[in-house]
């Protein structure tokens, strides 16, 4: 099922997992890089349920990975953008895909509350995932936002909707909520955050940023998150397409992670024909762990143990 498994056996990841738990200073990290199950081509918006219906199938998928992840001893797994309903969309056509994501600040566990506010199918079957295997879990969805014409910036059909971000801790709540600000050309789906949004969270195991694909070339985020805020590991599904020589995935991102001088988990969507491969657990050392393959279809799950706290290693660049 997940045939890029690294030359990582079992009982060595088990050990790092015990080994982890006696000293805060490491902890296992994994990425899935996802063959996504695109949506028909159409530019009329399909029911809310056919919608529902697609990134159920994607999180079938994504189900795996996750277990395996887990149990592997892994405590964070990220997840590709576009990685539950893919992409070919226009503005109307994506809407049925979009849940409404709260504020993490309400306190809220999906899983275990699952009508607390408006139905989040996609934010409850996610939370569910985290909290059935006790891991944290980064994942891309849409978020939808109403506004009226008290709002100058309000689009004409009342609604914001964003490319966005969340992860959902071991019990299942929703930590992190982060809403791209750099969209990509051809992203007109979305609309652009009114600030760009500098969103970091603290685990056990160090302090974490979190941004999506193109924000990586801009100062904000993706500056911000370092320099000032200080994160510890960066957090980063992308769908990055692959132009060689050069700005290929693996580069870049492992390069991007040694000169900023923070763990880096890129998790790439997986789709040859548009030239979309390359993952991986990216640190101030170089690449702990990555995966490349233009040749076939088949995701990839990659994990890696990395230092907490990497500015705190005696061997920090």
């Amino acid at each position: 099922m997940l045939p890029c498994q690294p030359p990582l056996l079992h009982a060595a990841v088990f050990a790092l997992a015990v080994l982890q738990a006696l000293a805060s200073d490491t902890f296992i990290a994994a990425v899935y890089e996802h063959a996504v199950i695109l949506p028909d081509a159409t530019y009329q918006p399909v029911s809310p349920d056919d919608a529902l219906a697609l990134m159920n199938k994607n999180m079938d998928v994504l189900e795996g990975p996750i277990r395996e992840a887990a149990q592997q001893g892994a405590h964070i797994i990220v997840t590709p953008e576009d990685g539950i309903y893919g992409w070919r969309f226009t503005r109307e056509t994506i809407y049925p895909y979009l849940e409404d994501i709260p504020d993490p600040a309400v306190n809220w566990i999906p899983c275990t509350d699952p009508t607390r506010f408006a139905p989040a199918p996609v934010q409850e079957r996610l939370s569910c995932l985290a909290r059935n295997n006790s891991i944290y879990v980064v994942a891309n969805i849409g978020d939808k936002k109403p506004c009226n014409s008290s709002d100058p910036g309000c689009p004409n059909d009342g609604r914001y909707q964003y490319n966005t971000n969340v992860v959902f801790d071991p019990e299942g709540k929703l930590v992190a909520r982060y809403h791209k600000y750099n969209l990509f050309r051809g992203e007109t789906q979305f609309n652009y955050p009114k600030e760009p949004e500098a969103v970091t969270f603290e685990t056990p195991f160090g302090k974490f940023g979190i941004f999506t694909c193109f924000d990586i070339l801009f100062h904000e985020p993706a500056v911000v998150l370092v320099s000032e805020l200080q994160v510890d590991t960066v957090l980063f599904p992308t769908a990055w397409m692959n132009v060689l020589p050069f700005l290929t995935a693996v580069e870049f991102h492992s390069a991007w992670a040694m000169g900023m001088g923070v763990n880096l988990l890129s998790a790439n969507t997986h789709n040859i024909i548009s030239a979309m491969t390359g993952s991986g657990l990216f640190t101030p050392e170089g690449p702990a762990a990555y995966h490349y393959d233009s040749g076939t279809e088949e995701g990839c799950l990659l994990l890696a143990e990395l230092s907490a706290r990497p500015r705190l290693s005696p061997t920090y660049p």
